[in-house]
């Protein structure tokens, strides 16, 4: 990964200096190392996951979700090797034993790491990008922290890097994908294996506001838009429109849905307020 190369000379560059100014800058170089690390295995699953489906956004979280949604072996070290010739199509069923008589050439080999060890460096390289707030009068304010300090977890997380840095393939997996194309016509693909019951997921259009249900059935995955129905106040027919913009309406503004009936296309306002109520049992005053 020349790019990853590049950062650690960069840093090490920095440490050579040996000023307490550069080895605080070099920590910084450090966390934005390995948060491109982090968000370059986002960058290649994105096709698999929406940008709104991460919860968090520290780089360990982003990797665990990853691993959870799209590919479990994201943050794993492995080859990944092709053979030499095609596979045997008149084979009604292969063997491990028919696999490994092939010849096989490497593509590359991913490596991997620990998401939450790789989130403590990170973690612990931004306490020396603050200032120390003094215990009381008598303690002064620096403006660095302990140059031997930041020495020793710079050293760290450069052996780290150097590690990351001798892949040569991020993968974005591999597996049974399920497929539907949602409303704004982009097309979603999922991990079959990792998708579960009633998960709601986004389009990955940044774009798009649409959600949708898995719904499973059978041996089948389908997905459901999720909508609230509203009835047309011309004709009465529930036209569903989309959950997520609908629900982050703010109260007192105005929008509108086309009735989906053709022979209507009613133009529909709807509009959020803020209602006081009682239960039926509440005294009356």
């Amino acid at each position: 990964m020349i790019w990853l190369r590049s950062h650690i000379e960069k840093i090490k560059s920095l440490v050579e200096a040996n000023t307490v100014a550069s080895l605080t800058y070099a920590a910084l170089e450090c966390r934005l190392a390995i948060e491109l690390v982090c968000y370059d295995r986002l960058k290649v699953a994105h096709d698999y996951i929406s940008h709104d489906d991460l919860k968090k956004w520290q780089p360990k979280d982003v990797v665990k979700k990853l691993i959870q949604d799209v590919d479990a072996n994201i943050a794993s070290t492995f080859t990944l090797s092709i053979s030499t010739r095609p596979a045997d199509e008149t084979a009604d069923e292969m063997t491990q034993a028919d696999f490994d008589r092939y010849d096989y050439v490497p593509v590359g080999t991913q490596i991997g790491f620990d998401a939450n060890k790789i989130g403590k460096l990170w973690n612990a390289l931004s306490s020396f990008l603050h200032v120390t707030a003094p215990r009381s009068a008598r303690h002064s304010v620096e403006a660095y922290g302990n140059p031997e300090a930041i020495g020793r977890k710079i050293s760290e997380a450069i052996d780290e890097l150097e590690r990351l840095a001798s892949g040569t393939l991020i993968s974005s997996g591999v597996g049974e994908t399920v497929n539907f194309e949602c409303n704004c016509g982009t097309f979603n693909k999922r991990r079959a294996a990792l998708l579960k019951s009633g998960q709601t997921i986004n389009c990955i259009n940044p774009e798009c506001t649409e959600r949708w249900d898995a719904v499973f059935e059978d041996d089948s995955i389908n997905f459901q838009r999720r909508t609230i129905a509203v009835n047309c106040r011309r004709c009465g027919h529930p036209t569903g429109i989309a959950e997520r913009p609908a629900l982050e309406l703010p109260l007192n503004t105005m929008a509108y849905f086309i009735c989906e009936q053709t022979a209507c296309q009613e133009k529909n306002p709807v509009m959020w307020r803020l209602m006081q109520g009682a239960p039926d049992n509440a005294p009356q005053k």
